[in-house]
Parts: structure tokens; C-alpha cells; sequence
């Protein structure tokens, strides 16, 4: 029994040595650059953006909602804010709305950079239009923050790019490598007549980009638990997107003589047990990432746990669960977002519909997924089809040690003091995602600082997040070489 003690003792001692060993042996990947702090928010460029806040470019589901003359006006305002950018760079306009810039660079044996933006914003629900806090389309400054829908996702990144390219233009500054802007009309929607109509061209005209970078990723003080450092995240990845319609069609009736369950029981029930079986953790390649770049720069026990993910699975898994950011990084994730059913208060429905909406991880094909969701409701009288074809697979993930990460991580570092940056998985869905034929090199970033209000109310970002967004921009395009 003694010996059998000294062994158990033993061996978990020689089990806490190489938890020890791997977590204080963990490499530092945080490049060291000098910060070149940012310069002044210029009035010009805060009353330009203001200026592009008021423009309701609102891309609907329903076509029939749809108006062309905001995104027409939308233009007219960039051609006439940014004279030196439309006479000096070639412009096309794809599916009427859709902008593409081409900054011709001075060595044309250099594969080209791709940024992109997109015009269009998601609509405002009409039942919250009096909460919010300043005009959705007004583009108040207040509290030491722009306001408005589009501050945040994405005409800080479209003025920005066009800011600094009107102000190096003025210093007849040309890059050395060619430039593209992608400015989509369509995002919103899936992009299927903006970004890809355009990814298109470029594979026809057999153009091969080093980067792309869109939206994405931003600088957070508050998403990344365990941390008390500022965290640029860079998504190397995007998870997919799928849309199912669950339908239950049962005979309905008079509500004074119920059966015993109805069309929304069936379906209501089934929602239920999907949500309560959450599809399984996994950590992918760009998850892997995250935890390799970050984990050296938290304390203890995080950075245990992340230099040795694969014994803490559980705990990391239980510890990123507990929010909706960090639950939809290490799972797909399954939500009801639209649920339809009956016309009058006394006649039970004979058909109720649910749309559930789903982000699928990498590894986690569309077709698994809907083979999933079927035998987790385990009811036929559920049936599950797809809501409409818009849908894609999760991204490939771009390589760390990739000209696209280690040059967009450079730069972060040079924008913003006191930062830590990590490569991460994309939860939402980009414009840059049709690209996977122009480029192996996909980022997703957007140099902001905590913005609030994505999709929501009183969305707005920082007078600071601006600030940062134009130097960001700005030295990019000086390093395209």
C-alpha cells in the first residue's frame, strides 16, 4: 500500500511538472513595435462621417422595402468629399451600387491588397424607434461618441479608408503596391449582387490578392475574459451561416375545444430541445491560435489552461459557455430568430414556422448540421428545410505567419499603445468570405475600440475608436509595398 502511494504521489507530481513546465515554457508571439501615437481627430473628417451616418442605406430581406436613392446620394456625397480619390483612382460600379477602386501601385509585379467596407445597414425595428437616445440617422455627437446606425458596422471603416486615402493623394503619395476598395451594397443581405458579383470579376480577370481585410475583429477592454490588457482580435476564420425553416402542420380549430397539443406545442417543443442540446465544443485551428497568442500574457490559472487546452478542455469549455461571445467561439450555435403562427385570437393555427438561424464552425458542414438538428428534435412531424440559399461554410483559416497577419498585426501595434492582439474566430458572416478564389490571406478587422450597439439600439462608436480607425488606415496604405 506504501508503495502504491509513493507511485500515485509520484506520478502526480511528475503530472503538475509538465502543467508547470508547459505553461512557463509558453512563447511570447506578441510582436514588440514602437507605438507612433495617433495624431488629432480632424473636423473635416468627424463632420465627413457624420455627413455619411444620414444616408439611410438600408439593405432589406423584402425587395419591395428596398430604395436605390439613399445609396445614389450616398455616392454623389463621396464624389464630391472625395474629389482627389474618384479623379485619381479607376472606378466601377458593379450591380448599380457596388463600388470598386483600383489605386494602380507603382511595382505591378506585387499581388495586390484588397480592403473592404460595406454602404449598406440593417434596418430600424420600428416598435424601438423611441428608444433610441439620438436620431438613428442623425449622426449626433455625444458623450464623446458618434451616434447612428452604420457608426459601427461599417461606414467607420469606408470613411476611414477614404480619408486617408483623399489626404495621401494630396501628398501625391503613391503606393508601391496596388490597392483595390471593395465597397459592397449589399452586405446586410448576404452580398450576393455586391461582393459576389465582384470577387467574380477578379477571378475572371485572374487577379490573386496577398491580403484581403474587411470587417471583423475589433480592440476590446471587455470581450476577452481573463485579461486585463486591451485585445486586438484579428479573425483569421469565419464561421458559416444557415438559415432552417421547422414547420408543424396539424389541424387547427376553434380554441374552445384544444387537442391535446397543437402546431405551436409540436414546434415550441422542438425549439426547446434544440436550444437545451448545444452542438459539441471544439477548439479549431484559429480558437487554437487565440489561446497560443494570449495565453502567455494572462495570469494565473488562465494561462495554465490555455497552454495546456487540451487536459482543460472542460473548464475552458464551461468558462467560455457562460456568455453568448464566448459560447458561439468554441461551438455552431442555433437560435430562433423568426416564429409565425396563427390570424385570430379564438382559432388555434393549423400552421406554425420558426426560422432558426445558424453559425456553423469550421468542420461543422451545413449538411451535418441539418443531419444534427433532425435527430435531436426526433419528431417527423417536425419538418426541417432550408429557409433560402443563403448559405456558406465556415472559412479556411489564414495562416498566422501569412504577409496578411503579420503585417495587419504590426500595425495594430503601432496604432494603439498597450496592446495585445490574437488571431480568432469571426462569429459573424463578411463580405470577405465570397473571396476564398482571389485570396488564401483573409483577414477580419475593424480598428475600433469597443463599439456598442452592433445590429441594435443606440449603436455608436467612440470619438477615439475614429481617431485610431483614420492613423490605422492611413498606415497601412504608406506600407503597401
Amino acid at each position: 500500500m506504501k508503495k502504491l502511494i509513493l507511485l500515485v504521489l509520484a506520478s502526480l507530481l511528475i503530472f503538475i511538472g509538465i502543467i508547470s513546465f508547459k505553461t512557463i515554457t509558453a512563447p511570447h508571439l506578441q510582436i514588440k513595435i514602437k507605438h507612433n501615437p495617433a495624431p488629432l481627430l480632424s473636423d473635416n473628417a468627424l463632420h465627413h462621417f457624420q455627413e455619411a451616418i444620414s444616408f439611410p442605406t438600408i439593405s432589406y430581406n423584402d425587395t419591395l422595402q428596398w430604395k436605390a436613392e439613399p445609396f445614389i446620394q450616398f455616392r454623389q456625397f463621396l464624389e464630391k468629399t472625395y474629389p482627389l480619390v474618384h479623379q485619381k483612382l479607376n472606378r466601377e460600379i458593379v450591380s448599380n451600387y457596388t463600388l470598386l477602386y483600383k489605386w494602380q501601385g507603382k511595382d505591378t509585379t506585387l499581388a495586390p491588397f484588397i480592403l473592404m467596407a460595406h454602404q449598406d445597414v440593417v434596418p430600424i425595428e420600428t416598435a424601438t424607434q423611441n428608444q433610441w437616445t439620438c436620431q438613428p440617422f442623425a449622426g449626433t455627437i455625444k458623450d464623446g461618441y458618434i451616434w447612428g446606425r452604420g457608426t459601427t458596422d461599417d461606414k467607420i471603416n469606408l470613411i476611414s479608408i477614404l480619408e486617408s486615402t483623399e489626404k495621401l493623394l494630396s501628398e501625391n503619395f503613391q503606393p508601391t503596391r496596388t490597392v483595390y476598395f471593395v465597397f459592397g451594397h449589399d452586405e446586410e443581405i448576404g452580398g450576393k449582387q455586391g461582393a459576389v458579383k465582384v470577387a467574380a470579376l477578379f477571378k475572371q480577370r485572374k487577379i490573386k490578392a496577398d491580403l484581403v481585410m474587411d470587417e471583423g475583429g475589433i480592440v476590446t477592454k471587455e470581450k476577452v475574459p481573463g485579461i486585463n490588457k486591451a485585445v486586438a482580435l484579428i479573425g483569421t476564420a469565419e464561421k458559416g451561416y444557415m438559415s432552417l425553416l421547422f414547420s408543424v402542420n396539424k389541424k387547427g380549430g376553434h380554441s374552445s375545444q384544444p387537442d391535446k397539443e397543437t402546431a405551436i406545442d409540436i414546434l415550441t417543443k422542438a425549439l426547446v430541445r434544440l436550444r437545451e442540446n448545444p452542438f459539441e465544443a471544439k477548439f479549431v485551428e484559429a480558437t487554437q491560435d487565440f489561446m497560443r497568442y494570449l495565453g502567455p500574457e494572462m495570469n494565473f490559472p488562465n494561462n495554465m489552461a490555455f497552454a495546456n487546452a487540451g487536459l482543460f478542455k472542460s473548464l475552458i469549455d464551461k468558462n467560455y459557455s457562460k456568455t453568448g461571445t464566448g459560447n458561439a467561439m468554441i461551438r455552431t450555435t442555433a437560435v430562433p430568430t423568426i416564429i409565425n403562427a396563427g390570424i385570430k385570437d379564438n382559432v388555434i393555427p393549423t400552421l406554425a414556422t420558426a426560422v432558426v438561424n445558424f453559425r456553423l464552425l469550421p468542420g461543422d458542414s451545413s449538411a451535418h448540421i441539418i443531419s444534427k438538428v433532425n435527430e435531436i428534435i426526433n419528431d417527423k412531424r417536425v419538418i426541417v428545410s432550408k429557409f433560402d440559399d443563403n448559405i456558406s461554410e465556415a472559412s479556411r483559416t489564414t495562416s498566422v505567419k501569412s504577409i496578411a497577419f503579420t503585417r495587419v498585426d504590426s500595425l495594430i501595434k503601432k496604432s494603439y499603445a498597450h496592446v495585445v492582439s490574437a488571431p480568432f474566430l469571426l462569429i459573424g458572416a463578411t463580405d470577405s468570405r465570397h473571396f476564398a478564389d482571389v485570396s488564401e490571406n483573409i483577414l477580419k478587422f475593424s480598428p475600433m475600440l469597443d463599439p456598442i450597439g452592433f445590429h441594435g439600439i443606440d449603436e455608436r462608436v467612440s470619438l477615439e475608436s475614429f481617431r485610431h480607425s483614420l492613423w490605422f488606415f492611413e498606415q497601412f496604405l504608406r506600407s503597401c509595398h
